[in-house]
């Protein structure tokens, strides 16, 4: 996929992230509404575009990494709508 500026509004997949020891961050990954582009000053410009989607809260992505994986996840996503997905589970009750 060629490179192209974020813009609000724009429908983009974003991945499945599962965290084991915290799993209230646990995303499903789909498509999702960027909501918030964001610019950091870096030394490295692959990490200078941020976003955030509306469907996924407290989180913000890459730009360059979501660019890059589109058209795989299109594939894996198909018309999954991205989300919150937390895992509540207590890890200390073993």
């Amino acid at each position: 996929m060629e490179y192209r500026e974020p813009v609000r509004g724009l429908r983009i997949y974003v991945p499945t992230s599962l965290s084991i020891g915290h799993g209230q961050d646990d995303v499903r990954g789909g498509l999702a509404t960027i909501e918030r582009i964001m610019l950091k000053e870096c030394e490295n410009e692959y990490n200078t575009v941020f976003c955030t989607v509306k469907e996924v809260r407290g989180k913000s992505y890459n730009w360059r990494y979501l660019l890059s994986n589109q058209d795989k996840w299109a594939i894996k996503y198909d018309k999954q709508i991205a989300r919150n997905d937390p895992d509540y589970y207590d890890y200390g009750s073993y």
